[in-house]
């Protein structure tokens, strides 16, 4: 028997192992007759035929249907602990017995309710609650439901137009790009403006304060969406084509958020647009929509995009060509002569080359260009009286690029001729702007319309201006472009406060549209009502949610790069010009850099040092992201990387390098840092071997720590390069005369006032060595 046990034990045991087989406690047993889900709590055996081992963790989906006919999607999880014990639907797994028990416990919700963010929170909690009812032991139930994105959308749109009135008054906005007081008052008080002077006469006016960079597409996005760069998207010139990875001129495509126009079309109000920035390609919307490719200034090509992406409805897209293209053929150079007073050959010669805003003849004739088209086009639409039009007009900025220069003080090397020929011109130019905004009145009443006259950011008219040109291949737009704008408002629903005394904000412009059109504020929005308009009453909306892209954003192809497109804005400043140079990826260089600024200006340091080292790594040759982290870096007292930064900005070529240099000298100078400026200044000099200034800088620094040994060496290698300079001398003299080397301090000395007599304390040193 002893002998036949052992067998027949194994025999047993594997007969057991056939049938049978273990489960631990972090498993659940299946059974799909009853519907019933149990977890073990130890080591079970069960049969391996008739029930089925899961996880303790069920996930399923199912549907219902709302009063109004609408699918729901209700998403449930369910989570159950040792020992619990849960009865659902038999089904043979257990997902499809938690679909059906779900779906019998689904609410009877209406759309309304599933819309709003607190009620279907609450739904959610009770059929979660229902759920866990159903276990004994630990038991918990997530459910997420998820009504018809269509349907959704739908009842959101019809909710809005309920809430919505017709509106009381139409609104025009009109959009001068870079318009400053400094130059608009004088022309005002001239009486070279008088459309704008009786809108300040009967409204209120004042500055607008605007972002950080002071970049157009960006600041024009932010006044037409109510939204910061970093939200809406639009974050430079150039973006990178998410097919090819090429930089093409930026496109509406990247906006993440909608617009003004997409709101009001939304809330069945009519729009026109025309011109606006990175509007293209044209969205649809309930009215017409001129896009900002119909004449692109900067590339003086019309319509140079593919047919039906230019205007909507693509329908009306031949009549606003044909008016580009007469535009253009008829602005030529006798029109120019009558702006600009110059000899008509000379006009006739520059338009024939054909530099565009490398040239300020030819560059001023696409901006009149430009002016008529957008004008001309906002105009054509007025006809139909929308509710909301917004006009946009590039030119009243790039005048003072082009001209600037020109004006009394002219920069140094500038052309006689135009010197004489460009302040006519810019009042000339400033004048016809403003007889198009008296046609737009005419079509938009102040009994009937609300207007609203805005600026991106001001411009440096006077004296203030940079000393040099606009210049290609070097970004120096930015530096022309103060900080304030303009604002005007008045008309229908507008108060008469005159001139306001703080400044308002670019974030404002949208809140005051959207009140004066009887629209609801967006939730996100950090701006509020200009002066001179009531504040806004009522519920606040999420915009995002009302009105996604995929309602009005149009499908394009690939779009193609301009190389035409990048030369003008090199030649009007807006890019060094090796933003263009980096790798694919759906953020340029350029965009980087700019949302680092964005964070940077809103003490976002972190994320701010993580967007510049990214623009540095798409594009390593890019000088201005290391600028911007010695900016960084010097405000965090992170002073040796603030200077490695600088350093390598200036070896890349950063615009005005030596302006930079400069200024972060004087910012050591102004902390007491004498040490920090030594270096700094001693590290640049191979970067700048031919500026005198700076080697004057460094023997400055060095007598003023006491380092005359080391000050006399380099006296000698700057006497060496500057021998006819006379601050190099004189500091070289004193240099000497600090290490106890006479006989060379009175000879720097004496040929420094031989160069430069007017330098009463280089005498007085001079006869304290004899």
């Amino acid at each position: 028997m002893k002998k036949l046990f052992l067998p027949l034990l194994f025999v047993l045991m594997g007969v057991a192992v056939a049938l049978f087989r273990p489960v631990g406690p972090s498993s659940a047993l299946w059974d799909s007759a009853s519907g019933t889900l149990r977890v073990c709590s130890s080591w079970t055996l069960v049969p391996r035929w008739g029930k089925a081992v899961v996880l303790p963790r069920v996930a399923t989906t199912t549907t219902f249907t709302t009063p109004e006919g609408a699918t729901v999607t209700a998403r449930v999880q369910l989570e159950l602990g040792p020992g619990a014990h849960l009865q659902l639907a038999a089904a043979p797994t257990p997902e499809q017995g938690l679909a059906v028990k779900a779906g019998q416990l689904a609410p009877t919700a209406k759309l309304g309710c599933l819309a709003q963010n607190t009620c279907r929170q609450k739904l959610q909690e009770e059929m979660e609650a229902s759920l866990q009812r159903l276990a004994s032991g630990s038991a918990k139930a997530s459910v997420v439901l998820e009504p018809d994105p269509a349907a959704l959308l739908a009842f959101r749109r019809q909710e809005l137009r309920q809430r919505v009135s017709p509106p009381r008054r139409r609104v025009l906005v009109v959009g001068w790009d870079g318009a400053d007081w400094e130059l608009l008052s004088k022309l005002v008080a001239r009486g070279l403006m008088p459309n704008l002077q009786k809108l300040m006469a009967v409204g209120t006016y004042g500055e607008l304060s605007s972002l950080t960079p002071l970049l157009s597409p960006l600041i024009w996005t932010t006044m037409a969406t109510g939204e910061p760069p970093e939200v809406h998207g639009i974050l430079d010139f150039l973006e990178a084509d998410a097919a090819t990875g090429a930089r093409v001129p930026v496109t509406s495509r990247k906006r993440k958020v909608p617009a003004l126009w997409n709101m009001a079309s939304a809330a069945g109000l009519t729009v026109g647009v025309s011109g606006w920035w990175a509007s293209w390609p044209a969205e649809a919307v309930n009215g017409v929509l001129v896009s900002d490719r119909l004449f692109f200034l900067l590339s003086d090509a019309p319509g140079d995009a593919p047919p039906g992406t230019v205007v909507f409805p693509p329908e009306h897209e031949a009549s606003f060509r044909e008016l580009a293209e007469r535009a253009k053929v008829e602005t030529g150079a006798p029109t120019v002569a009558t702006f600009l007073p110059l000899e008509l050959p000379r006009i006739q010669e520059a338009l024939a080359q054909g530099r565009g805003m490398a040239d300020p003849i030819d560059g001023f004739r696409r901006i009149l260009v430009g002016t008529r088209v957008y004008m001309g086009a906002a105009l054509k639409i007025a006809e139909s009286k929308p509710h909301l039009l917004m006009a946009y007009c590039i030119g009243t900025d790039e005048i003072g690029h082009l001209l600037g220069p020109y004006l009394p003080p002219a920069s140094p090397g500038a052309d006689p001729a135009l010197v004489q020929a460009a302040p006519p011109a810019v009042e000339r130019y400033f004048a016809v702007v403003d007889r198009w905004l008296g046609r737009l009145l005419e079509q938009c009443p102040l009994s009937e319309c609300a207007v609203l006259v805005v600026s991106d950011h001001g411009f440096k008219w006077g004296s203030d201006r940079p000393r040099e040109f606009s210049g290609v291949a070097a970004a120096t737009a930015a530096l022309w472009h103060r900080p304030k704008g303009i604002f005007v408002l008045a008309g229908n629903g507008v108060m008469a406060k005159g001139r306001t005394g703080e400044p308002a904000s670019v974030y404002d412009v949208a809140p005051t549209v959207a009140v004066l059109l009887g629209l609801p504020l967006g939730a996100s929005w950090p701006g509020k009502p200009l002066p001179g308009v009531s504040l806004a009453s009522g519920e606040k909306v999420a915009w995002s949610e009302l009105v996604p892209p995929e309602s009005y954003r149009p499908r394009v192809q690939e779009v193609k790069p301009s190389a035409e497109y990048v030369a003008q804005l090199k030649a009007l400043g807006y890019l060094e010009g090796g933003e263009t140079q980096g790798g694919s990826g759906s953020n340029t260089e350029g965009e980087l850099n700019n949302l680092g600024l964005l964070h940077l200006e809103a003490g976002r340091l972190q994320e701010a040092e993580e967007a510049f080292k990214k623009a540095i790594a798409a594009n390593p040759a890019y000088a201005s992201p290391h600028y911007n982290l010695r900016r960084l870096y010097f405000e965090s007292e992170r002073y040796e990387e603030a200077d490695r930064e600088l350093l390598e900005a200036l070896r890349l070529g950063l615009r005005d390098g030596r302006g930079a240099l400069q200024r972060a000298l004087a910012d050591y100078e102004r902390l007491g840092l004498r040490e920090r400026a030594a270096s700094l200044a001693s590290s640049a000099v191979t970067l700048f071997p031919r500026d005198a200034m700076l080697r004057a800088a460094v023997l400055r620094y060095l007598l003023e720590l006491n380092r005359c040994g080391e000050a006399v060496e380099k006296a000698r290698e700057a006497v060496s390069a500057f021998p006819q300079d006379a601050a190099v001398l004189a500091f070289a003299g004193l240099s000497a005369a600090c290490a106890g080397d006479t006989a060379s301090a009175k000879t720097w000395m004496e040929r420094s006032l031989v160069l430069n007599p007017n330098q009463p304390e280089l005498k007085q040193a001079l006869r304290m060595l004899e």
